[in-house]
């Protein structure tokens, strides 16, 4: 595997292989993980034998107590693709938590709460018993 010649100040050296080599041939991560989520260390490398170079060096760039997957592709060579891969199987190995950040851009629509508001009452929920005993629903 070759890197493009970039000094140390510029960031990490990108790598140039193929990336489906990289990933181990997977085109998609088996967990939902874009840019703003967040992903924390459980597990250190010590902790973990079957680890490739390329899922210590992603761990690697997970050092802070909690990071976005940006961050960490700002730190690793690879490209977004097989560093959200690579996160992703680290998910599964245990050594990383991810957890996603949902922004609102905007307020929801009076409209549709209106209508998740009639949803969820209309949903069918089994009878439970009442803090005051009288029967009622669990909702």
């Amino acid at each position: 595997m070759s890197t493009n010649p970039r000094s140390s100040e510029e960031g990490p050296q990108r790598a140039t292989g193929r990336p489906f080599v990289l990933s181990g041939g997977r085109t998609e991560p088996r967990h939902l993980l874009d840019l703003r989520t967040f992903v924390s260390v459980t597990r250190t490398a010590a902790e973990l034998e079957d680890l490739t170079p390329q899922h210590r060096r992603v761990l690697d760039a997970c050092r802070a107590e909690s990071v976005t997957v940006a961050d960490v592709v700002v730190g690793v060579p690879y490209p977004l693709l097989v560093a959200r891969i690579l996160i992703s199987d680290l998910i599964d190995k245990g050594a990383l938590t991810h957890r996603l950040t949902v922004l609102l851009d905007e307020a929801p629509e009076p409209e549709f709460l209106r209508r998740l508001s009639r949803a969820l009452h209309k949903m069918d929920v089994p009878d439970s018993p009442a803090a005051d005993g009288r029967s009622g629903h669990a909702c």
